[in-house]
């Protein structure tokens, strides 16, 4: 499973702004700082990525993947059903082709004994 680089930037951007929401809350609620260095956190070096982030994106991928597998889920549900009836309309068709056939049996039995008792007479 792979998500194209698209998705992934949507979902740190998506991550890094409900962060920030949360950051700025906080710090107008005056019960936290608003920035990693004023919380006594170090601040990362470039190209490493905090265990907040790591697990904030963890969840979007697990998320991601979670929306991914309903959707496929619903999808493979439309395609039984759009089947399913198909199957119906199938067996539909050749139930009245059966009884149609039967019926055409039936009418042919019936002027044959109407001949036999006519040409008795």
């Amino acid at each position: 499973f792979q998500l194209t680089e698209d998705v992934v930037n949507r979902m740190k951007e998506s991550s890094q702004s409900k962060r920030d929401n949360q950051r700025s809350t906080r710090s107008s609620s005056g019960t936290a700082p608003s920035s990693p260095a004023a919380e006594g956190k170090p601040k990362s070096p470039t190209g490493t990525v905090s265990p907040s982030q790591s697990a904030d994106h963890l969840l979007s991928v697990c998320l991601w993947c979670s929306y991914r597998y309903e959707r496929e889920q619903a999808l493979v549900q439309e395609e039984l059903l759009r089947l399913a009836k198909r199957e119906r309309e199938a067996a539909s068709e050749a139930l009245n082709t059966a009884l149609q056939q039967e019926r055409n049996n039936t009418n042919e039995e019936r002027q044959r004994a109407a001949q036999l008792v006519s040409n008795r007479r």
